[in-house]
C-alpha cells in the first residue's frame, strides 16, 4: 500500500488496524505497535495448563483474524489486508521479553511461509532451525570469501552420443562437511542475496574452464551452461558483468 498508494494511506490503514486489535482483546490485555506493520498483543491470565492456554490463545487469534480480514476504508476506497500471527506462550519464570518477542516473530514468519492469513505457535524446532540457518549464512559468506565452491560438469550430448559441452553444477567443498550439494545452501544464498556473489564466482569458473577447453582440439568447440538466479537477472549491471568476465578468462562468449 505504501508503494502503490503512498505512506499516508498506509498510516491511516495502520491506525485502523490498531483500533481493531484493541477492540478484539480485553481491557486488561496490552496492545502495542513495534514499528512498521508489526503489532504485539500481550494476553494475560491464560490457563495454567498449556493445553487450555493454547486453546484460549487460538480463540484470541481467531477473533483477530476475523476483525483484520474485514475491508478497510481509506479515503473513500476499499482496501484489503491479511495478517500473519505468531504466538509464543510463556510462564512467569520463562525467558525475558526480548526472547519472547523473538519467538513470536519466528512463529509469525512461519505463518507467512505457510500461506499467510493464519496463526502459528512457536516451537523449539523453529529456534533450532533459525539458529542453524544463521550459522549456515555466516559459513556461506566465509565460503564465498575463501573460494570454497567448485563446479562439477555434467556432459551434454547429441542424438549420436557426441559430447557438445557440459552443464556446470556448483558444489561447496566445505572444510569440515566435505562436498555439500546445492540443495543445502542455495535456498539460503537466494534468501540472503549471497546468490549474486556466488553467481559471479560460478560464472568466472565456467569461463575459465571454457578457456582451458579451447586450447585442446578435442574440446575447443564445447559449450558450458550455468544456472542463473532470478536475483542475478534483476541486477542492473548483470549483462555488463557477464561481458566483463569473458575477456578476463579468455572464453568465447558464443560458447557460454
Amino acid at each position: 500500500i505504501n508503494d502503490t498508494l503512498g505512506h499516508e494511506w498506509g498510516d491511516q490503514l495502520l491506525v485502523q488496524v490498531g483500533t481493531r486489535i484493541t477492540a478484539s482483546v480485553r481491557a486488561t490485555d496490552t496492545v502495542a505497535r513495534l514499528g512498521g506493520d508489526e503489532f504485539v498483543v500481550v494476553v494475560q491470565g491464560l490457563h495454567a495448563q498449556s493445553v487450555a492456554a493454547t486453546a484460549e490463545s487460538e480463540a484470541v487469534a481467531r477473533k483477530l483474524l476475523v476483525a483484520l480480514n474485514q475491508p478497510y476504508w481509506v479515503r473513500g476506497s476499499e482496501i484489503h489486508s491479511t495478517p500473519s500471527i505468531g504466538i509464543a506462550l510463556f510462564h512467569a519464570a520463562q525467558p525475558c521479553g526480548a526472547d519472547l518477542l523473538k519467538r513470536a516473530d519466528l512463529a509469525m514468519y512461519q505463518a507467512k511461509a505457510s500461506g499467510r492469513n493464519m496463526w502459528c505457535f512457536f516451537a523449539p524446532a523453529m529456534q533450532e532451525a533459525a539458529s542453524a540457518r544463521s550459522m549456515l549464512e555466516g559459513d556461506l559468506r566465509q565460503g564465498i570469501l575463501r573460494n570454497e565452491f567448485v563446479l562439477h560438469y555434467q556432459p551434454v550430448v547429441d542424438d549420436r552420443d557426441q559430447i557438445l559441452g557440459a552443464e556446470g553444477l556448483v558444489r561447496w567443498n566445505h572444510p569440515q562437511r566435505g562436498m555439500v550439494l546445492p540443495g543445502a545452501f542455495i535456498p539460503v544464498a537466494e534468501q540472503t542475496g549471497l546468490i549474486v556473489w556466488l553467481g559471479r564466482q560460478v560464472l568466472g569458473m565456467a569461463c575459465s574452464q571454457l578457456a582451458r577447453w579451447a586450447s585442446d582440439p578435442v574440446t575447443e568447440r564445447w559449450t558450458i551452461a550455468v544456472n542463473v538466479s532470478a536475483r542475478e537477472f534483476r541486477q542492473p549491471a548483470f549483462v555488463q558483468r557477464v561481458l566483463s568476465v569473458l575477456p578476463d578468462s579468455g572464453a568465447d562468449p558464443r560458447q557460454l
